[in-house]
């Protein structure tokens, strides 16, 4: 993969170029690429390319993913890019992800495929996140966190 070209798609105009630009770093096997992901999901004018860079994000798992992802799921306009990046950060086990993925389990369902995926996803990562706090069930990870921010 020519990461040069690569970086160079993610300023074309087309957003179906930059979506995939964003799915070939996803892949890329250096960590150089961290700093190109995190500028798409804070810049990047299209939710469907901002989406894909936070789970490209949520897939590399590290600190500074985690930070542009909390910033994601407080400020991104897009509902979807917000879910995307609470499951990404929830699926590398931070637990500032269980509020808001909480938030999505809570609401009304849709019954589209996208929203039973997405339901799916938000299950599972809280369900990973219960098992590692020890938390019996996704309600009590829910209040074990409520209850540590107070105490904060």
């Amino acid at each position: 993969m020519d990461i040069d070209k690569v970086r160079e798609d993610l300023k074309k105009r087309d957003k179906k170029i930059r979506e995939k630009a964003v799915d070939q770093l996803a892949l890329a096997p250096n960590l150089d690429i961290v700093v190109d992901l995190i500028h798409v999901l804070e810049n990047d004018k299209e939710g469907s390319v901002r989406r894909r860079a936070a789970l490209a994000l949520g897939r590399i798992g590290d600190e500074e993913c985690a930070d542009a992802l909390v910033r994601a799921i407080d400020t991104d306009k897009d509902e979807e890019t917000r879910r995307n990046a609470a499951i990404a950060l929830g699926n590398f086990g931070d637990e500032r992800a269980i509020l808001p993925l909480y938030e999505f389990y809570q609401s009304p369902r849709k019954n589209t495929f996208n929203d039973n995926l997405d339901r799916a996803r938000v299950n599972k990562a809280l369900t990973e996140l219960s098992q590692k706090k020890a938390q019996c069930s996704i309600e009590e990870l829910v209040e074990w966190c409520k209850t540590r921010i107070k105490n904060e």
